[in-house]
């Protein structure tokens, strides 16, 4: 009859261990969501140039990475490691031992400027995201619509405009031909926006 007990009180006692093992496995597993572990900074890149975005995952194994460009309508650039968008400027590098998803977009245009998201999908409407923005340098253009030519009378007030573009936002500036002095005294007059 001691052998029965002492039987029974081992059985339930490995059946606990296995559950308080079993507990602390799921616990261990709820707390390893997928995280964003690193996104590259904001890039500043010339038209004709090369960017690569840089997206490094934790936890994400059994789950969807994804870029996209956020910027308006989303448009999906990637799907785990593979490229979705066809278009021979985009690349996908997809590194497992630093589980790293690297996006390159060579021969830059200004339409590629924006927001590009990493994104790990848990659920239908759970994500993890994390925001890259490219900005692209265009030299300066003075618009068709700035005063190109102005005749007036001596002595009589007269308002000229300049409209430029760029990006940088290009610093605009007046002078007279040759740097002779403007009317308000000034050699160059920068114009406040």
């Amino acid at each position: 009859m001691n052998v029965s007990i002492s039987s029974n009180i081992n059985l339930w006692y490995t059946a606990c261990i296995l559950l308080l093992s079993l507990l602390a496995s799921k616990s261990t597993h709820a707390q390893r969501t997928p995280t964003i572990s690193y996104i590259s900074q904001e890039q500043i890149k010339d038209i004709g140039g090369t960017v690569e975005f840089e997206c490094s995952v934790q936890y994400a194994k059994e789950y969807s990475v994804q870029w996209t460009k956020t910027d308006g309508e989303p448009v999906f650039l990637s799907s785990g490691s593979t490229l979705v968008i066809r278009d021979s400027r985009f690349a996908l590098r997809y590194e497992p031992s630093a589980s790293t998803y690297r996006l390159q977009i060579k021969d830059i245009q200004e339409t590629d400027a924006g927001t590009y998201t990493c994104q790990v999908v848990i659920s239908v409407v759970n994500k993890v995201s994390a925001n890259v923005k490219l900005s692209v340098r265009r030299p300066p253009v003075i618009s068709d619509n700035s005063t190109q030519s102005l005749v007036a009378s001596e002595g009589s007030e007269v308002q000229m405009e300049c409209y430029a573009s760029g990006y940088p936002t290009p610093t605009i500036t007046w002078r007279r031909e040759n740097n002779a002095i403007l009317p308000t005294g000034e050699q160059i007059r920068p114009v406040i926006e």
